[in-house]
């Protein structure tokens, strides 16, 4: 939405969805004088020390103004609109991005000068930048050329420079959001870049998509180099006035991104390199924004204010859409929420039926309430197709008073994969049908809730989840991700002490719900000092077993609450070693153990290696120079209590990838292997008295790495592209997993 006068930044420093603010006209840049009569009818003349002069720009989130500090400075107030501002997790968010946003740099961007955030009224004032948008600009007199695009391209290098060091992904930036003031250009939309318009928005993908990255389609993280993609955009936009991927349909819009070649046609020489570069659909081909600056410059330009690990760190946290799957009922879209916490509330919640054993993998079979041995499965239903009759098992269960996997008819609580819908979204858009079936199947299995946030938002996060889930009679799993050098590395909590403390946030946060907390993938496995993890000592693999030994208590004491440690995977490390380490940290206290959160090894054997752990840890625990041998393993006695356990069978679908003899110098079969599926979905039902559950615990979707088998790289042969560095949620994986499912996904 325009209108013609001065720009009023509807989005200058950032809220997202307040509809085009910005004004160009004959006036510009001073503009005609302003009267109260500029405002309509309802709307305030006061907000805060704010006067209100005119109405600027309206979007779904609220209305924007052009205003006058008490000492007559012309701003620019974002007045939002009561039903967000009534959302008390908006109001949390909200507060942390205004934050951020006052951190960024003022030379290029239009600054975040101040907020309401506890109030009735919820506003942002941001400083009023005059002047006609880049898209105006090209749109009135066509491209720019020479020095002025060259130093337009270096302002916007300049303004996310700035953005980024106060942690922040803009994620929308575009020629609509560059601002041509008299003073040089101005980058606006990115002091909440992490907002969307909870209240009107229906679709995962924020931002305009011929200026978006692939990743954002894809389902990617997003990152700096996400706005590096879209600074090139803009930069061709600017130079040749048409956008790189064109316009169009977004389903064909989308299509050029992630499988076309831009056009660049008119924009050559250094800069149209460097464009093209940026362009790359591999994010870590792209050059970095100092890369950019340190190009068009010819020097180094001043380093960023933080590393870019802490501008991963604190910008990750980016919004995701929540669906409620209602057991027994419709699958009902609710509003979408944006945020860790807030999306909490949107928890779908698997249904359970009780199954007759034996079960042929997913079962659909219902037998007596009173039977021990249950499964789960999802009771999505196409919104208008029949609805099912509620089971019993919807009820509220009779509690067993410790472990809830021990009770009979478990529910899992969870949510919706968010990455799994956007690529269904995406496929869906392409008539990619079959695919897209297959990502929304993938996006309804149980995952866990994954715990490696800072201890206050852990602690929200954990509240939200299980307020949630008992409204439901459901059981959600959370895996703690933040010991100190997690997976042998230096992120997590800085020390024993704060790691504590953040323990302490988690069990609270649970209190007496029914909840299942599975600690600290590989913290055994890669002990500090060992052979696994170079870093660290004795001392330090002392503190690791103090840190989860208090884990272990702290959430060992909660009522309703069952407690894992770390197992590994057969052979890493060696039975006796796993034993002594669990030994250690606990066990006996805990639960049990969980095994196979870093490979692929079948569930049967699994079970078997499982059992055979538990027997070792009963030799361990009264005979502690027991070496575990086959023969002590067999003579333990039938009825001994023996610690239980839970398997990660989220790749154990069909069998492992034999690559051809002699085709790669490290064939390097951990790591994403093709040909491999998703395994059992979680379910209670696993036909061991000692095997409690099979979980979704780590994403089966996520790259192991960059592999290289052998070669020279950067490509993987295997998929004859550069992998997605570990972690990274990856559709062409994801894909690979789902359509190898055992059983199917369905």
């Amino acid at each position: 939405m325009s209108h013609s006068g001065a720009n009023g930044g509807s989005e200058a420093g950032g809220l997202r969805g307040f509809g085009d603010g910005h004004e160009s006209g004959p006036g510009w840049p001073s503009g005609p004088p302003w009267h109260p009569a500029d405002l309509r009818t309802g709307d305030p003349h006061q907000v805060g020390p704010y006067r209100l002069l005119r109405r600027l720009g309206e979007g779904g989130m609220g209305t924007v103004y052009l205003g006058e500090a008490p000492d007559g400075t012309r701003v620019a107030v974002k007045l939002l609109h009561h039903t967000i501002a009534a959302d008390p997790d908006f109001r949390r968010r909200f507060r942390r991005e205004v934050e951020a946003a006052k951190r960024v740099a003022r030379f290029c961007t239009a600054a975040v000068l101040d907020a309401e955030v506890d109030g009735e009224t919820v506003y942002l004032v941001t400083e009023y930048v005059p002047g006609p948008t880049l898209k105006e600009t090209v749109e009135r007199d066509g491209p720019l050329r020479g020095s002025s695009l060259d130093g337009l391209a270096v302002s916007i290098a300049t303004a996310l420079r700035a953005i980024h060091a106060a942690g922040i992904i803009h994620r929308d930036l575009k020629p609509g959001n560059v601002l041509l003031s008299p003073i040089g250009p101005k980058v606006i939309d990115f002091g909440v870049a992490h907002l969307t318009d909870t209240a009107t928005h229906s679709s995962a993908v924020v931002g305009t998509p011929s200026f978006m990255s692939p990743e954002q389609f894809e389902g990617g993280p997003l990152t700096p180099a996400s706005d590096v993609f879209a600074w090139a955009g803009t930069v061709a936009y600017a130079g040749t006035g048409h956008a790189p991927f064109g316009n169009g349909p977004l389903p064909v819009v989308i299509n050029r991104v992630i499988n076309g070649e831009p056009d660049l046609t008119g924009l050559d020489g250094p800069l149209g390199t460097l464009v093209a570069r940026a362009l790359a659909k591999n994010p870590a081909e792209r050059p970095t924004v100092q890369d950019i600056l340190d190009t068009l410059t010819g020097s180094p330009a001043m380093p960023s204010l933080v590393s870019g690990a802490e501008v991963m760190s604190q910008a990750s946290v980016a919004p995701e859409s929540w669906v409620t799957t209602l057991p027994g009922g419709d699958r009902r879209r609710r509003r979408l929420l944006t945020g860790v916490a807030a999306g909490v509330a949107g928890l779908a919640v698997i249904a359970t039926v009780v199954a007759v054993w034996p079960s042929g993998g997913d079962t659909h079979a219902s037998a007596s309430a009173t039977s021990s041995v249950t499964s789960t499965r999802s009771t999505v239903v196409v919104s208008g197709g029949p609805t099912p009759i509620a089971s019993a098992a919807s009820k509220a269960p009779t509690s067993s008073g410790g472990n809830p996997l021990r009770e009979p008819g478990v529910r899992f609580a969870y949510r919706p994969d968010p990455d799994a819908q956007r690529q269904a979204s995406v496929w869906s858009a392409q008539g990619k049908k079959a695919d897209a079936a297959l990502m929304r199947a993938l996006a309804a299995v149980p995952h866990p809730v994954n715990l490696n946030l800072p201890a206050a938002e852990a602690g929200r996060t954990v509240a939200s989840t299980v307020g949630v889930a008992s409204a439901r009679h459901a059981v959600p799993v959370f895996v703690t991700d933040h010991v100190p050098m997690k997976d042998c590395s230096q992120w997590g909590e800085p020390d024993e002490r704060s790691y504590r403390d953040w323990i302490d946030r988690v069990a609270k946060a649970i209190g007496k719900a029914r909840t299942v907390v599975v600690l600290e993938p590989n913290s055994l496995t890669r002990l500090p000092g060992s052979d696994s993890c170079s870093q660290g000592s004795k001392a330090g693999a002392a503190e690791r077993y103090r840190e989860l030994g208090y884990a272990v208590n702290r959430l060992g004491k909660l009522p309703h609450t069952a407690v894992y440690l770390d197992g590994g995977i057969k052979g890493w490390p060696s039975l006796v070693e796993i034993a002594d380490r669990l030994v250690k940290a606990g066990v006996k206290r805990a639960d049990g153990f969980y095994l196979n959160t870093a490979d692929f090894q079948e569930t049967d054997e699994l079970l078997r290696y499982g059992e055979s752990l538990s027997r070792c840890l009963y030799l361990k625990m009264n005979n502690g120079g027991s070496t575990c041998t086959g023969a002590e393993i067999d003579a333990v006695p039938a009825g001994t209590p023996l610690t239980h356990f839970v398997i990660d069978t989220s790749r154990n679908g069909k069998g492992g990838w034999e690559p051809p003899e002699g085709k790669y110098a490290d064939p390097q079969i951990w790591c994403n292997p093709p040909g491999r599926g998703v395994g059992r979905r979680p379910t209670t039902d696993t036909g061991s008295e000692l095997a409690d559950a099979f979980l979704w615990l780590r994403s089966p979707e996520q790259s192991n790495g960059q592999c290289t088998r052998g070669g020279k790289g950067p490509q993987d042969p295997v998929y004859h592209q550069v992998d997605p560095i570990g972690g990274t949620w990856w559709s062409v994986l994801a894909l690979d997993r789902a359509r190898n499912a055992v059983p199917p996904l369905r």
